[in-house]
């Protein structure tokens, strides 16, 4: 029962988040689960975040974006086929990686990425 309620109180938070920053939340579900004791592994975690972002969710919060004229649906018309081929290519690769190697990967670009984010805030007036 635990478990459960941490996975609502988590997918509550980076729903919002999600919402607010524009993003579909996978590197804080990923990481949430992990760190929350939720699943056991980085594969059950990948598995499980792959799901969650699959485009019913994403789909809703994008439409808020379109509806104010925030989208591109040219660069999105090119990412979504392009990311879905290179998502199941990941996925394949992914049993071919020794975890520890996986999960440096992820904590390497997610602080490459916060490293680019802060660096753009702080530079903003």
């Amino acid at each position: 029962m635990k478990k459960y309620l941490l996975t609502f109180i988590l997918a509550a938070i980076v729903g919002l988040l999600g919402g607010i920053q524009g993003a579909a939340g996978s590197v804080y579900i990923l990481a949430g689960l992990l760190a929350l004791g939720i699943v056991e592994t980085q594969r059950q975690a990948a598995g499980t975040t792959l799901l969650y972002t699959s485009i019913p969710l994403t789909l809703a919060a994008a439409y808020e974006y379109y509806k104010k004229g925030s989208v591109d649906l040219t660069v999105a018309a090119i990412l979504i086929p392009t990311a879905l081929i290179f998502s199941i290519l990941g996925a394949k690769v992914n049993f071919l990686i020794p975890p520890k190697i996986t999960t440096l990967s992820i904590g390497v670009t997610t602080l490459l990425t916060s490293i680019y984010f802060i660096t753009k805030g702080l530079k903003m007036k």
